[in-house]
């Protein structure tokens, strides 16, 4: 080969290697700087008051003198760990949201964890802690995270700087469409959301009170004329210092509905009528979505309909009407029912009951029932007609009772007619009833009380969960009465009240407080029926003492019911394992004939409670401090 060929290859395959060598990665003089995380809910702001585009998320990032890597031999990638240490130093607050959401932590007790992908998760912490603390308010977060090897484990230490909370400077709220073309009911709707919003001006900026201000501003539009509104713009404008944040909320409300033509489906086993003469909606009246939800849950309360839903069709074009589609899925015709329990105030109890749901083709709802119980028996009937227009359940019904308490025989048989209204969460009563007693307390002296008495009863119930309130009231009073002159024994009224508290003390338990009183207006008990009166005792009044064992005592030990009554009770209960509570109770009260024979009876001691599917079940120990006697009490929870 002659010297200028030698020479040109040379040089060729120098050019190659240098540009091979010139390919390989290079160690950078200092690690990466990551640009500063932001919420990916919400725009941000640019530094040229645009606003930037949501982040993407960021690879891993390299290993750093402050994040070492935790391996450098040739099997780092299948080395595997069982569990690691975490310390997490930050103010509280920042320190709990953390805990909850950060990949580390739920990663503790994970078996076999590879090595380096707890590496990973290490090295993306400050950038998702970052996004998390956004959703707070804070924007110039600092946050630090580290491994080290401890043995044959690894430590994570993690520091949390939050950075000063963002403050609202800002809330711009628009309604754009129709809704301007009525100016009173837009600036009415405009003046009640301005009066309690979840956000405003001065607050400290969080991003979920931002969903509830959009989810209520929107529902408050919704909620009557115009169905179709919708948010057209929502944007929260980070300032460039990020101190500030601007708010702006942009709600069409598209066209004003009106209801159009009800379409009921679903209907073979009972007449449409039942259904038809609940829904009161007047077909061209203004769409009002509290309605529609109401005549929802009045449908589903029927007892011939299973289940039922209620739904409208929205259109796009004039006249802007709104179908109202019900599709209903109907109960059995008949329906039979079985049960049997046991309580320590009436013993061993069953039961059977009967109900047929379309008499006379109408929906009338007959219902029948026997009870039979250690201390009490009954045989009830009755016909119930359907809700009216006017939002009143009317009901006829006779009833047969019998009971042996405390030596105490009693028979009686009412038969009366009952009208109910329900609002929200308030019930009212109002019972026209007769009735008939013979009561033999076996010393040979045989009352035979009857009247026909008029009585009003009203119930409140707000609880936070009916099954299992832990914070709320439930308050009951009624008044009543008979005249001597109508078909009654002797002329009395009669007045009672009971309510019941439910507060939650630290973060698990539940304190329960009861009061009862009550007092019947009469010259004599023993011209008034039982029912009319009053005795005490037993689960659910005064424990540690025997079913409706305080009241009058004769000579014979018999024990009648008195005019008046009081009773109370304090109760904690706090949880012990999963749907079971451990309960210490107190309770205090007594019946007796007048105020100035009644005496209190303490009562004290310890349960549990399990909160069943149906409600809370109790078992208490209770020992009566004046008779002093130890009493075991089972029943249902208190709410009534």
């Amino acid at each position: 080969m002659s010297l200028p060929v030698r020479f040109l290859c040379l040089c060729f395959f120098a050019l190659l290697y240098g540009g091979a060598r010139a390919s390989e990665p290079q160690a950078a003089s200092e690690p990466q700087t990551a640009s500063e995380p932001q919420t990916a809910s919400e725009p941000q702001a640019a530094p040229s008051g645009q606003t930037a585009s949501a982040p993407q998320p960021a690879a891993d990032a390299p290993a750093t003198a402050d994040t070492p890597a935790v391996a450098d031999t040739a099997d780092a990638d299948v080395r595997r760990i069982d569990s690691y240490k975490i310390d997490i130093t930050g103010p509280g607050d920042a320190v709990d949201l953390l805990k909850s959401y950060l990949e580390v932590y739920k990663w503790r007790s994970q078996k076999g964890l590879q090595v380096d992908e707890l590496q990973a998760a290490v090295d993306r912490a400050p950038q998702d802690a970052a996004g998390l603390l956004n959703t707070e308010g804070y924007f110039k977060p600092d946050v630090q995270a580290r491994i080290e090897p401890e043995g044959d484990s690894y430590h994570v230490y993690i520091t949390v700087e939050p950075g000063p909370q963002v403050e609202v400077r800002n809330v711009d709220l628009r309604l754009t469409g129709p809704i301007n073309d009525d100016p009173t009911y837009r600036d009415a709707l405009l003046a009640r959301l301005a009066r309690k919003p979840p956000l405003d001006k001065g607050d400290l900026f969080t991003q979920s009170d931002w969903d509830l201000y959009k989810r209520t501003t929107l529902n408050a539009v919704l909620v009557r004329r115009y169905a179709g509104a919708r948010i057209t713009q929502s944007e929260a404008l980070i300032s460039e210092d990020k101190h500030y944040v601007d708010l702006t909320l942009v709600i069409d409300s598209g066209p004003s509905y009106h209801y159009g033509y009800v379409r009921i489906n679903g209907m073979q086993r009972y007449p449409e009528k039942i259904v038809r003469d609940q829904v009161h909606l007047v077909e061209g009246g203004e769409y009002r979505r509290y309605e529609i939800l109401n005549l929802q849950t009045d449908l589903q309360e029927m007892p011939q309909v299973a289940a039922a839903v209620v739904d409208t069709q929205l259109t796009n074009t004039p006249p802007y009407n709104a179908p109202v589609d019900i599709t209903v899925q109907e109960a059995p015709l008949q329906k039979l029912g079985l049960a049997a329990g046991y309580s320590t105030n009436t013993r061993y109890r069953g039961q059977i009951d009967y109900r047929y749901n379309n008499i006379a083709d109408r929906g009338w709802v007959w219902n029948t029932k026997a009870v039979y119980e250690g201390l009490e028996q009954s045989l009830s009937t009755d016909l119930s007609f359907p809700k009216q227009p006017d939002g009143y359940s009317h009901k006829i019904y006779f009833t047969g009772d019998h009971s042996v308490v405390q030596g105490l025989s009693t028979t009686s048989y009412k038969g009366g007619v009952s009208r109910t209204v329900s609002d929200r969460n308030i019930d009212r009563t109002l019972t026209l009833e007769y009735l008939t007693e013979r009561r033999d307390s076996g010393d040979g002296n045989i009352d035979h009380p009857h009247s026909l008495t008029l009585n009003y009863q009203w119930i409140r119930r707000d609880l936070d969960n009916q099954r299992d309130p832990h914070k709320g009231t439930i308050w009951q009073v009624e008044g009543g009465g008979a005249s001597g002159q109508i078909l009654s024994t002797q002329t009395f009224v009669r007045l009672y009240s009971k309510g019941a508290l439910y507060w939650p003390v630290g973060d698990e338990g539940i304190f329960l407080g009861r009061l009862e009183a009550g007092q019947t207006f009469a010259r004599s008990a023993s011209e008034v029926p039982t029912d009319w009166l009053f005795r005490a005792g037993g689960a659910g009044s005064v424990r540690g003492y025997d079913y409706q064992s305080l009241g009058v005592k004769a000579d014979d030990g018999t024990v009648n019911p008195g005019r008046v009554l009081a009773t109370s009770s304090v109760e904690y209960q706090h949880p012990v394992y999963k749907a079971w509570r451990g309960a210490l109770f107190a309770d205090y009260g007594d019946a007796a004939d007048t105020w100035q024979s009644w005496e209190g009876h303490t009562g004290v001691g310890v349960g549990a409670r399990w909160i069943s599917p149906v409600g809370s079940i109790g078992a208490d120990i209770a020992y009566g401090v004046t008779e002093r006697q130890w009493r075991f009490h089972f029943a249902m929870g208190l709410a009534f």
